[in-house]
């Protein structure tokens, strides 16, 4: 028992010695640690890159206006060739009425007569295929030049025929021919009430509205001054 205890003991005495020794290690190495100056960390600094800066060629996409001159303008207008720009309808009674002569005497029962109705149409309109146009881009000006309105035609429909009277006198018939001097009679007097009513003014309106909305689509008339003009002659 006595030997197991003095194992026990030398045991015990050196497992001490051996925690003492490593603790003695870990404090001079603490020790040598704290007085040592710390030194800063040195970092080598990297070769500045060089940035090269490549001018990238950019394509600049200009829009070339195609220039609007006094040519293309007259072109433009002038392909609405002749134009109806006003219209006047009528509704005209004829009156016809001839007597035999004999000499500077009226022979009596031989009065012929009738009288009738027609529906029509006076067109008036301009002849834009004669227009001209001029451009002044110094003076912001476009002066549009066209010759003055004029009657077109005058149309007589004939299904609106109506006859309201007609007496044939002895031996004086009414004959086609006085039908159709009766329709000539109607046009000039339907001519004559539409020019009265301003059927050319408005049909000079008219086609100075079509000519500005024309340029207008191809000139931004807030920039230029529109004049019209009437062609001599």
């Amino acid at each position: 028992m006595v030997a197991e205890k003095k194992k026990t003991k030398i045991l015990v005495g050196l497992i001490a010695l051996v925690l003492t020794a490593i603790a003695v290690v870990f404090i001079v190495y603490a020790v040598r640690n704290a007085k040592r100056p710390e030194t800063p960390l040195s970092v080598t600094p990297r070769p500045a890159q060089e940035v090269v800066v490549r001018e990238k060629e950019v394509e600049k996409i200009v829009t070339v206006e195609k220039e609007i001159d006094s040519a293309i303008l007259t072109d433009g207008v002038r392909e609405l060739g002749l134009l109806v720009t006003d219209e006047y309808y009528f509704t005209e009674v004829v009156s016809y009425s001839s007597v035999k002569k004999l000499w500077k005497f009226e022979l009596p029962l031989t009065e012929s007569s009738y009288l009738v109705s027609y529906d029509g149409v006076v067109r008036a309109g301009v002849d834009l295929g004669a227009a001209s146009i001029e451009k002044d881009d110094e003076q912001r000006l476009i002066t549009v030049t066209l010759p003055p309105a004029a009657i077109t035609d005058v149309d007589i429909d004939p299904e609106s025929f109506l006859l309201y009277s007609e007496k044939a006198g002895l031996g004086n018939p009414i004959s086609a021919a006085d039908f159709n001097n009766s329709l000539i009679e109607l046009e000039t007097t339907a001519r004559e009430k539409a020019l009265e009513r301003g059927v050319l003014a408005r049909a000079d309106e008219n086609a100075h509205a079509l000519a500005r909305n024309v340029i207008g689509a191809l000139v931004d008339l807030n920039e230029y001054t529109l004049v019209f003009a009437r062609a001599k002659g």
